[in-house]
């Protein structure tokens, strides 16, 4: 990697590839294989949607010749966000900590619980209903948004020690 060629789109479109390529997978194995998200999953998602969001607009600002280097921070962070939910997400799937309540499967019964169990989401998020290679889709969203970010701020350094060179 140290003689990486880093080019002002770099950043924005390993982001934005990266974090659609995800999308994309989820939406199929939803879709496709009728496996529906749990509550971190969707929020999960949520983080990959702003993603996409905000690399277009940074590929929009680069593109037009703005310099908005407040952006490519904020794809950095939101990766950041992303690995951050993901080990909470794997963490609770491996039963290392316990989920919020919108995560757990701890029902009381009483007069309204049919009431209460119509208005929850029924996937927990401590079920793991598919894996890869025996990790758990978490986990590799994990590992994925780990090694995206590392790459990304390697991207940003090498772009400032250059800039600073020329």
């Amino acid at each position: 990697i140290k003689n990486m060629n880093i080019n002002k789109y770099s950043l924005t479109l390993t982001s934005l590839s990266v974090s659609a390529i995800l999308l994309i997978l989820a939406y199929v194995l939803e879709v496709i294989f009728n496996l529906a998200p749990c509550d971190l999953c969707i929020k999960q998602r949520a983080i990959h949607f702003m993603i996409v969001l905000i690399s277009i607009i940074h590929f929009s600002c680069v593109k037009l010749n703005y310099n908005f280097k407040f952006i490519s921070k904020l794809i950095i962070l939101l990766w950041l966000l992303s690995l951050v939910m993901s080990i909470y997400h794997y963490g609770i799937e491996q039963n290392i900590w316990l989920g919020f309540t919108e995560c757990s499967s701890k029902i009381s019964f009483n007069n309204d619980t049919l009431k209460n169990l119509l208005s929850k989401d029924p996937i927990r998020c401590q079920d793991v209903n598919f894996k890869i290679l025996n990790l758990s889709l978490a986990g590799w969203n994990g590992l994925i948004s780990f090694s995206v970010l590392i790459l990304l701020v390697y991207m940003l350094f090498i772009s400032k020690k250059n800039k600073y060179e020329k």
